[in-house]
């Protein structure tokens, strides 16, 4: 393994787990207080943006060049609607992210996109 990608691979560890960990220390920071406004709209936004992280990542293999490309497109929708509409509901990125997957499964397994 080459050094280059054993570095990359530990900063980005290091990144992911401070990406996960930061919000439980806030958390047991505050104890019991409420969060100034500006950490709770951060905090709120990370759900939405970690599903939107990964419809972006998603975007290049759901998006053929070619004959699969209106299939992909309706799974692509398809999964967009499920997470969108899910996440309104519900106000659970869990929840969402569940249906987006469920839903391009599913249409995948039916159009064979």
């Amino acid at each position: 393994m080459s050094a280059e990608l054993l570095l990359a691979a530990v900063l980005g560890g290091g990144a992911t787990y401070l990406i996960r960990l930061l919000p439980i220390l806030a958390g047991d920071r505050l104890k019991g207080r409420a969060a100034p406004a500006r950490a709770q709209r951060f905090l709120r936004a990370l759900g939405p943006a970690a599903i939107a992280a990964l419809l972006v990542l998603s975007l290049k293999d759901l998006l053929p060049a070619g004959a699969g490309q209106g299939r992909a497109l309706l799974v692509l929708a398809a999964g967009s609607a499920a997470v969108l509409l899910t996440q309104r509901l519900t106000r659970n990125p869990a929840l969402a992210t569940l249906a987006g997957a469920a839903a391009v499964g599913l249409l995948h397994a039916i159009t064979g996109a």
